[in-house]
């Protein structure tokens, strides 16, 4: 800092500015990692605690028999002897998973598809009511995923689960063990969940937890949309989402039909629980200061607009947070409070005064472990809560506790599992329109261009997911050094 001298600036000093040579010093709080629950019932050891944000899968809560699937392979470089060990490595990690899996049909190869699909569509026809799974092997470079996708989930409707050549020439257990956590997720079974004693008071009635966020074609793409997902639990322990998606004009931050959208999403709530949620928890990415308010008063009245037009009596509490992660503060910690080889904050670190708002109630949490470089902080401001007895602390014990139940890993993630979700789906979207011209003129045709069959919609919801001072929480404390630039 020094070096940079930014105190000799003519600039900074007509405005009677200075820049301190020190980082800022704050107290910081760790939050107790959740105890997760896998299958009691075939273990009662099953019940982990993540130990620096990462944990060891058990057998699966919950999980699906494959029995009928089989493996495709596009790529002219993969043996057909891999291809068999993978086949093997499935299903000993699946008797390890407790996850039944059966042989597969002798595989099949044919060349990547490139502008003709017809091959690949009358494969996957032949099969949509033969195999419960299609494993998809993709050359490591091309636009092959698109299409594999747009085929399956567009025109046939039928589960895929793609995997790269590489991966399949490198395949070990560890790898085996997390495609089957994306595979146990598609066929609707569930990895894990909170241990009854990590549950937070909010998830002992009713709740839909609610992710959603808008994806920005880049300046140069004229003629791309933008794209909304919001994906929405339906399930008592929040681990299962469902997700909805649409197109929208470029640039446009507000999601416009968030009110159909939560209609979709209450009623699938109501059909699968045979509750109507008693709160809405709406995680909202992508949302700059400057938008506070305009995201505010057009989507938490489409929110309850949603909701009175099914019930004019039913007014469940919301609480709206926006979760951002554009910023520039990064935390370090003093040399003996660093955690791991990157010497970073540990897991579950929460910094919610001093550098917070003053009347706000917003706070930083650094909810995974970083694998490479400093941890990014993400940012959470609560812009409306109808719940007064829902604490700042129950508020970070939950975001915190939502960041362990991504399906697709076993690490607590950066940001609130819905949130990821709602950007998968948006990149999902991306995928669906690759190759195509989207006439901006017509979006509702383009929205139904892309539309996912109802075969998987109905059937599979969450398959396009997977491809504290004085508090409870709290006990530890550090003093972190504060970058901002």
């Amino acid at each position: 800092m020094r070096m940079v001298g930014f105190n000799d600036d003519p600039c900074v000093k007509e405005f009677g500015l200075s820049v301190s040579d020190r980082f800022e010093k704050v107290e910081a709080r760790i939050l107790e990692a959740p105890q997760l629950q896998y299958n009691i019932q075939a273990d009662r050891r099953n019940i982990v605690m993540p130990m620096k944000g990462v944990w060891r899968p058990k057998s699966f809560l919950s999980c699906n028999k494959l029995t009928h699937w089989i493996i495709l392979n596009l790529d002219r470089y993969t043996r057909e002897d891999n291809l068999r060990h993978f086949e093997g490595e499935m299903q000993k990690m699946g008797r390890s998973l407790g996850m039944d899996i059966g042989p597969a049909l002798s595989p099949y190869s044919m060349p990547s598809p490139t502008r003709n699909t017809n091959e690949l569509m009358e494969f996957f026809k032949r099969m949509k009511n033969k195999v419960q799974l299609v494993v998809v092997v993709i050359p490591d470079k091309g636009d092959c995923y698109a299409k594999v996708k747009q085929v399956a989930e567009l025109n046939i409707g039928i589960l895929t689960q793609c995997v790269k050549a590489r991966t399949m020439s490198r395949m070990n257990p560890a790898t085996c063990s997390n495609i089957l956590l994306k595979v146990n997720s598609k066929l609707n079974g569930v990895n894990h969940t909170l241990a009854p004693i990590s549950r937070p008071k909010c998830l002992q009635r009713p709740v839909m937890i609610v992710g959603a966020d808008v994806t920005h074609p880049s300046p140069d793409q004229t003629e791309i949309p933008s794209v909304a997902a919001v994906s929405a639990s339906h399930d008592p322990k929040a681990f299962m989402y469902n997700v909805r998606i649409r197109l929208q004009p470029p640039r446009v931050e507000i999601i416009e039909d968030l009110e159909n959208i939560m209609k979709e999403q209450l009623r699938f709530f109501y059909k699968s629980t045979n509750y109507k949620p008693e709160r809405i928890i709406f995680f909202r990415d992508g949302v700059s200061e400057g938008q506070f308010a305009q995201v505010l008063n057009s989507e938490l009245n489409a929110i309850r607009r949603a909701c009175s037009s099914l019930d004019q009596e039913f007014k469940p509490k919301v609480t709206f947070l926006v979760v951002q992660k554009r910023h520039h503060t990064r935390f370090f910690p003093r040399d003996e409070d660093a955690d791991g080889r990157n010497r970073n904050v540990p897991a579950g670190t929460v910094v919610d005064r001093e550098i917070t708002h003053p009347t706000e109630v917003d706070f930083y949490l650094v909810s995974h472990a970083s694998i490479q470089g400093v941890s990014r902080p993400t940012k959470y401001r609560l812009l409306w809560n109808d719940d007064d007895d829902m604490t700042e602390d129950e508020i970070e014990e939950i975001s915190y506790y939502l960041c362990h139940m991504f399906s697709r890993c076993t690490r607590s993630v950066s940001y609130p599992a819905p949130t990821y979700y709602a950007h998968l789906a948006a990149y999902r979207a991306r995928v669906y329109l690759e190759g195509a011209k989207v006439k901006l003129s017509n979006l509702a045709m383009e929205q139904q261009r892309c539309a996912v069959v109802a075969d998987i919609i109905s059937g599979y919801p969450t398959t396009i997911l997977c491809d504290i001072t004085s508090q409870q929480t709290a006990v530890l404390k550090l003093i972190l050094f504060i970058l901002v630039f």
